[in-house]
């Protein structure tokens, strides 16, 4: 018997970044593509169109708050509008992490707030704390 046909393919968790600035983008993916499939996108406005695909449907959001074509907490307010992600995870990575931007994070439901720079360690861990709980 053929060991690599008896095992079955473990579908890795998905997740979308959203960041306008690639050199972040490339940071989330390098930190987590070992464990999650991860989608990356520079405009937020690309959002909607990438989850009216049902093939990619994300475990968690990864996003940032200040983008040039609409901020952070829009993009949260546009996402709760698809019934599926409701209580999808959503984890704000930014370079903005003042106490008002924490609490309007948290009055949208965010399930955690990290700042810029991001540690590529600390990323992982609460990415996976967030799917676990998930």
């Amino acid at each position: 018997m053929n060991s690599t046909n008896s095992k079955k393919q473990v579908k890795k968790p998905k997740i979308l970044a959203v960041d306008d600035v690639s050199v972040v983008l490339n940071a989330i993916t390098s930190a987590l593509e070992a464990h999650y499939e991860v989608f990356c996108l520079t405009k937020a406005e690309q959002v909607e169109r990438f989850l009216k695909n049902t093939d990619n449907v994300p475990d968690l959001f990864i996003l940032d708050i200040e983008m040039p074509d609409m901020n952070g907490f829009d993009l949260i307010k546009e996402i709760r509008e698809f019934e599926e992600h409701k209580e999808t995870p959503i984890i704000i990575l930014t370079g903005n992490a003042t106490v008002r931007n924490f609490h309007v994070a948290f009055k949208q439901g965010v399930m955690d707030f990290i700042a810029k720079p991001v540690d590529s360690k600390v990323l992982l861990e609460k990415v996976n704390a967030q799917i676990k709980r998930k």
